[in-house]
């Protein structure tokens, strides 16, 4: 168990370097070995992991049918809220994850495994809805894949 008081992004960092779970720091720690890319923030202050990621909305969307997206993704899926930002035209999801008592590593590793999976979920259902922009379709033979990150989307 990780000493609360000792947890930061390097923490962060050693955890995933030590899974093999390929990241950079941009803006936080952003996670790309997942199916879907995501990023973790440290607030030392509040003792929180804080995961979160975004998928953009379709142009000119309805932002009621948004709005129902978002209250349906937020009753009927675990551990993630949802948000949308109208501005931006995002589709948002958190996690928060408190650690005032400690970390355990393989913990925080299968909470953002299951952070992926489920944002992953809730896209999937997003694009079949109308609401979300579709996934990129890339080839293996095709050169963009090199920056999507073994088939990972973001």
């Amino acid at each position: 168990m990780l000493d609360p008081n000792t947890i930061n992004d390097e923490t962060i960092k050693t955890i995933l370097d030590n899974a093999a779970i390929e990241h950079q720091h941009l803006g936080g720690i952003y996670v790309t070995a997942y199916p879907f890319n995501f990023w973790i923030d440290v607030d030392q202050k509040r003792k929180l992991l804080i995961i979160y990621t975004y998928w953009d909305a379709v142009a000119e969307l309805d932002e009621i049918a948004m709005l129902r997206f978002v209250n349906h993704a937020n009753c009927s899926k675990i551990m993630l809220q949802f948000a949308y930002r109208a501005e931006l035209g995002r589709f948002y999801g958190y996690y928060t994850h408190p650690y005032d008592v400690g970390l355990f590593p393989p913990h925080v590793l299968k909470l953002l495994q299951k952070f992926s999976s489920v944002f992953t979920d809730v896209v999937h259902e997003g694009i079949a809805g109308g609401v979300l922009q579709e996934l990129p379709s890339c080839t293996d033979d095709d050169e963009s894949t090199a920056d999507v990150g073994e088939k990972t989307v973001h």
